[in-house]
């Protein structure tokens, strides 16, 4: 298998907004919970903030607050973390369907190829 391990990926998380209940924030012992890692590749942080702000016109700039963090969109109560990529497997698609690696699986070996986006 050959992974890029350099750079940098958006960690997806939701803000927990309900209080009671078994999904509520009382019972799960917080409001931020990971979602996963976005199947998207960035040479600098920067670059991933740049990606993020394109995507979402109306929130925020992703480091408006200088910790490379979203806000939570009330849309759809997620929020991203710039993070150094460690080659998690990432599970969240990117926010265009043409930013996707591509992955070429053979008898023996997998080989995803990421664009570096910005």
């Amino acid at each position: 298998m050959s992974l890029l391990v350099s750079g940098y990926v958006l960690e997806v998380c939701e803000f927990i907004v309900e209080r009671d209940g078994e999904n509520g924030w009382l019972q799960l012992g917080g409001k931020h919970k990971h979602i996963g890692y976005m199947k998207a590749r960035f040479k600098t942080k920067k670059d991933a903030v740049t990606y993020y702000d394109r995507h979402n016109p109306h929130m925020r700039s992703l480091n408006a607050h200088g910790t490379y963090q979203s806000d939570w969109d009330p849309n759809t109560k997620l929020f991203y973390i710039v993070r150094k990529n460690h080659g998690i497997i990432d599970t969240v698609n990117p926010f265009s369907l043409d930013d996707l690696p591509t992955q070429v699986i053979s008898d023996n070996s997998s080989q995803i190829t990421y664009k570096m986006l910005s």
